[in-house]
């Protein structure tokens, strides 16, 4: 049986909503994306815009200061890898159809699951994937998860603390030389 990996990005980005979620949760990240191991670069999530294919190395520019992230790791079957990767290109498809659930983000503050249609926010979004594809058995509805309940569960394995110049520096720049 072949094996492949699953990443979760979890970022600490700027912000007013950032802050705040930072507060509630006490949890140092506010912003999670799921990748495959094909593209260390390459993360799918939701953010105010809608769903993002989002690029860690965008944020590379001068004078842009750096901000904390975490890499953990999943090891799946095959079979589970293409479901995931399905299923994110698949939500890529209808990107234009997503929309970003701040409804769904307030209420999951107050622990009140909300599940709307075509809206998520990161966290949610990644919990459903991954519980969806049989990654993680949640404990409670994709709605009420901030990075903080992802990054519980034993299946994942941290494997990078730092900043998002030294995730770079380490994995994306490793795999373009």
């Amino acid at each position: 049986m072949k094996y492949r990996k699953i990443y979760i990005l979890m970022t600490q980005y700027p912000g007013f909503d950032a802050k705040i979620l930072r507060l509630r949760t006490r949890f140092p990240y506010t912003h999670t994306s799921v990748g495959l191991e094909e593209d260390m670069d390459t993360f799918y999530t939701f953010v105010s815009k809608g769903y993002l294919v989002e690029s860690i190395t965008r944020y590379e520019k001068p004078g842009r200061p750096s901000f904390p992230c975490a890499l953990y790791e999943v090891v799946v079957t095959d079979e589970v890898y293409e479901k995931v990767k399905k299923m994110v290109h698949d939500y890529k498809a209808r990107k234009t159809m997503l929309k970003y659930s701040t409804l769904g983000l307030i209420m999951c503050f107050f622990k009140i699951p909300l599940k709307r249609q075509n809206r998520y926010f990161c966290s949610q979004f990644v919990a459903e994937v991954l519980n969806k594809c049989n990654v993680l058995k949640l404990k409670k509805q994709s709605t009420l998860y901030f990075p903080k309940d992802i990054s519980k569960h034993k299946e994942l394995k941290l494997i990078f603390t730092g900043t998002h110049l030294g995730f770079v520096e380490k994995f994306v720049k490793k795999r373009i030389k």
